[in-house]
């Protein structure tokens, strides 16, 4: 029996409708938004339990920049006549937990606490910047310039790359 539910579909079957992809982007942006917000409280506790000066100042940076996104997003959601929706944001959360639990609370060195540091800022610089360019290609779809979506998303490249080479340069 053929059941046309069942039948895969490729990519180019799908069609969205412009209201869906404006729904979907929405939620992306509230996503990245709130996991942000949850990133400054997580960031500023990390930038403490540092040892290396280094990455203390690369916390303390990406903290700054955090802040800047927040203000960057703010001002998309008012270009949209938006308001934030609240979203939970438990991937983010649960990658901070294990970060916490693997860094504080497993009894390493201060050498072993800075290289897992690094390990998770570089794993949730990698979601963010997995965030803004699905955003940017949302953005394109939907009609939208792309474009105010380019700051963040290089802000979080740059971060990420911050972060690869201090764990480059820490462990050599």
């Amino acid at each position: 029996m053929d059941n046309p539910l069942l039948d895969p579909l490729s990519p180019k079957d799908v069609k969205f409708e412009n209201n869906h992809l404006k729904k979907i982007f929405l939620e992306h942006l509230n996503s990245i938004y709130f996991g942000k917000h949850h990133l400054l409280n997580f960031l500023k506790e990390v930038e403490e339990i540092a040892s290396l000066q280094q990455l203390k100042q690369a916390i303390e940076e990406c903290l700054n920049d955090t802040n800047t996104q927040i203000l960057q997003m703010d001002d998309v959601y008012k270009t949209l006549n938006k308001d934030p929706s609240k979203t939970s944001v438990l991937g983010i959360k649960a990658i901070t937990l294990e970060a916490y639990l693997s860094v504080i609370k497993s009894g390493k060195t201060p050498v072993e606490r800075d290289v897992f540091i690094l390990f998770y800022l570089q794993i949730i610089e990698g979601i963010e910047v997995t965030y803004f360019k699905v955003l940017k290609n949302l953005a394109k779809a939907i009609g939208y310039n792309n474009n105010f979506i380019d700051q963040p998303y290089d802000t979080a490249v740059e971060n990420k790359v911050l972060f690869e080479s201090i764990y480059k340069e820490y462990i050599n």
